[in-house]
């Protein structure tokens, strides 16, 4: 049995009302391969997605969602567990908890929004399908914490504050 995780129908027509050109999807023994080569399985909310939605798009705000041959990853890295469970800035000093290089464990880079900011998904470890903020001084989840489904229809809805529940110590 096939897992429905989208709304087809209704996102597309939500897209389409708001001047969002989509592209062909992607096939899905493309995905399949890429999976194998990478030894990941991505998030299912991500694969159907591009597979029966848009190959990306440009977003409303102007940012691009990258096509499937676009997204960015460390090949080496990919394969290896995403290690983060919370935010860690390592320009408040935080800089010994983690190896810099670990950000590239287990992600994607899908959208680059400017200004050293990248949106991510996590493809392998515990937060597989969490959508992660990476910039030049440190490494977020949503909050709450969003799968890419989540994160893309808040934002398809008009919303832009994907830290509102953070709270401040």
């Amino acid at each position: 049995m096939k897992t429905i995780l989208w709304n087809k129908d209704k996102i597309i027509l939500q897209l389409k009302e708001r001047g969002i050109k989509l592209n062909k999807p992607v096939d899905i023994n493309t995905i399949r391969e890429f999976e194998k080569t990478h030894n990941i399985e991505l998030p299912l909310e991500l694969v159907e997605f591009y597979t029966s939605i848009t190959n990306g798009c440009v977003m409303i705000d102007g940012f691009k969602l990258y096509s499937f041959e676009e997204w960015r990853f460390n090949a080496d890295r990919i394969k290896k567990r995403f290690p983060f469970k919370k935010y860690w800035i390592w320009e408040n000093g935080q800089n010994d908890l983690y190896d810099h290089s670990d950000i590239e464990n287990g992600i994607i880079e899908l959208i680059d929004i400017g200004d050293a900011q990248t949106w991510n998904i996590v493809v392998k470890g515990e937060d597989h399908g969490g959508m992660w903020m990476i910039c030049d001084v440190g490494i977020q989840p949503c909050a709450p914490k969003m799968t890419f489904k989540e994160w893309f229809v808040y934002w398809l809805e008009g919303n832009d504050d994907f830290f509102y529940g953070y709270q401040c110590r």
